[in-house]
């Protein structure tokens, strides 16, 4: 293998400024799905950024692909390990997602029902399934398509969790045990899931394409690569290509599978390519941005540890803003538009930070359960904290 001196400090290490750079990128997703439902609620949608949530969603799925490829390399962790740094990182955020929601969601409907409409209040075995169904992933497999409460952003943790499943199919088992159980995980998890997996297997891919030439810097073909992916993405938006594309008959049989529960947007495979060869291309001009200053590395890598949390937490909080200023009544307008556009964003935020050492608890109680040893508990944080 070449020498890994631009994008790898070492086997799974990246180079702080390509790190700090999928940080930024992962909290500008998260960041992309917020404004644009935030201009649903406030009817008010700001150009651009605003415009297309979707685009945040495919940014998380190949960032996720990226950095789980990244994990899986160095000093190989078996996959109970593998399972307890996914299962502590989904669930740090998902479990106290589903307490925030379930409490907003009661007290909301409580106060002014009609700011849920046309939504009905959940009766008690109802918040207990779904609860105990989107805690364990099950939400989205074949036919289900199960919203916890308001919370509607949770669809994305089925697929990713499934996602992690697979590949650990593939990486720590061999033989027919590999192709057993990687066709029983695809098998169970459906079509709805698997058919955006190609989208999240392009941050696979992308890291062994960078860690097998991780020494060549390449700034004229990065460069050219970051102009290119960055002008797709902005005619994507600009030109309506989402609704172009879902036009055009080869997307077609794509969008009309509903009935076998796929509900998957085709132009993600294209959105996926392009923020794929904007990471390649930030990558090859590695030697350009290699020493970012301390202080920015650590204002990008506390704003992106609450990306997880802004994406959780923020939609039942906007539906609680929609009571609090119904119960007050306060019309559309300016100060209408801005509780809803700041109130979530801080509140989230702040949950964010404050859940962050849930992560640690959590890995620490699993590895107890599931190795019973009292050795360091492994876990692996998304983008920003190199694998042990």
């Amino acid at each position: 293998m070449k020498n890994q001196v631009l994008l790898f400090q070492s086997s799974n290490v990246l180079q702080p400024g390509l790190s700090i750079y999928l940080d930024l990128l992962r909290y500008v997703a998260a960041l992309m799905v917020y404004l644009f439902h935030a201009g649903h609620f406030a009817q008010h949608k700001l150009p651009f950024f605003g415009t297309y949530g979707g685009l945040g969603v495919t940014v998380f799925f190949v960032l996720s692909g990226f950095v789980i490829a990244l994990s899986s390399t160095g000093k190989r962790r078996d996959i109970v390990d593998y399972f307890i740094a996914r299962l502590a990182r989904l669930w740090s955020v998902a479990l106290p997602a589903i307490l925030l929601t379930l409490v907003l969601d009661t007290l909301g409907q409580w106060l002014a029902l009609s700011a849920y409409a046309p939504m009905q209040p959940y009766p008690a075995y109802k918040w207990i399934a779904a609860s105990g169904i989107t805690a364990l992933f099950l939400n989205q497999i074949w036919f289900l398509d199960i919203w916890l409460g308001t919370n509607g952003p949770f669809w994305s943790l089925s697929y990713e969790f499934w996602y992690y499943a697979v590949f650990a199919t593939l990486i720590y088992l061999r033989g027919w045990r590999r192709v057993a159980m990687a066709g029983l995980v695809i098998g169970f998890a459906g079509p709805g899931i698997i058919i955006a997996f190609p989208v999240w297997l392009l941050g696979v891919g992308l890291f062994h394409l960078l860690r097998e030439n991780a020494a060549e810097s390449q700034k004229l073909l990065g460069l050219g690569a970051l102009l290119v992916s960055v002008a797709g993405l902005i005619l994507y938006v600009m030109m309506g290509a989402s609704k172009t594309f879902t036009a055009l008959p080869v997307a077609y049989p794509l969008v009309n599978l509903k009935p076998w529960g796929i509900n998957f947007w085709p132009q993600s495979y294209v959105v996926g390519l392009l923020i794929a060869l904007n990471i390649y291309g930030f990558a090859r001009m590695q030697q350009v941005f290699r020493n970012p200053s301390e202080k920015m590395v650590r204002l990008v890598r506390t704003t992106a540890e609450t990306s997880f949390g802004l994406y959780l937490f923020h939609y039942p909080l906007m539906y609680f803003c929609k009571v609090i200023l119904a119960v007050a009544q306060i019309p559309q307008g300016t100060p209408y538009i801005l509780v809803i556009y700041i109130a979530p964003f801080v509140a989230a935020t702040w949950l964010s930070l404050k859940c962050e050492p849930l992560k640690f608890i959590l890995s620490g109680a699993l590895k107890t359960l599931l190795k019973n040893n009292k050795t360091q508990p492994a876990y692996v944080n998304e983008v920003s904290i190199v694998p042990d």
